[in-house]
C-alpha cells in the first residue's frame, strides 16, 4: 500500500481543496497520507517536524509541500509571489532532507491549486 504526507495550510478557505488535489494527484484515499497544518503551511516550519519524520519512517512514499495565495494570515501582508518563492524553498529543502521519496508542491488560489511535481 502506498502512503503519504501532506503540509498544507489551516486556513478553512483552502485546505480541503489543497488535500483533494493532493488524492487527485498521488492516487490516495483519505486514510492513505498523514496531515499536518498550521497557519502559513509548509512555509511556516523551519526544518522538517515529527509528523514528517514519522511519515517517512512508516513508509510515506510521496510527500506534499502546500501554502496558499489570496492573503495567507500565516504571512500577512505578503504577495502570492512572495508566498510561492516561500513555498519552492521550503519544498526543496524537504526534497532535500527526504530525497528518496516523490515531493509534489501545492499552491491554493480561490481559482484552484497547482501541483508540480518537484525534479530530483
Amino acid at each position: 500500500m502506498s502512503l503519504g504526507f501532506l503540509q498544507l495550510c489551516a486556513d478553512l478557505r483552502f485546505h480541503r481543496a489543497v488535500m483533494e488535489a493532493f488524492e487527485r494527484e498521488t492516487g490516495l484515499r483519505p486514510d492513505e497520507y498523514w496531515i499536518e497544518a498550521r497557519s502559513g503551511g509548509a512555509p511556516s516550519w523551519a526544518d522538517n517536524t515529527a509528523t514528517s519524520r514519522k511519515a517517512h519512517r512508516f513508509g510515506a512514499t510521496v510527500m506534499g509541500w502546500s501554502a496558499h495565495g489570496a492573503e495567507c494570515r500565516g504571512f500577512p501582508g505578503e504577495s502570492d509571489d512572495a508566498i510561492r518563492l516561500r513555498l519552492d524553498k521550503a519544498a526543496r529543502r524537504r526534497a532535500e532532507e527526504f530525497p528518496n521519496v516523490s515531493h509534489l508542491v501545492l499552491f491554493a488560489l480561490p481559482a484552484g491549486v497547482e501541483v508540480t511535481r518537484l525534479r530530483k
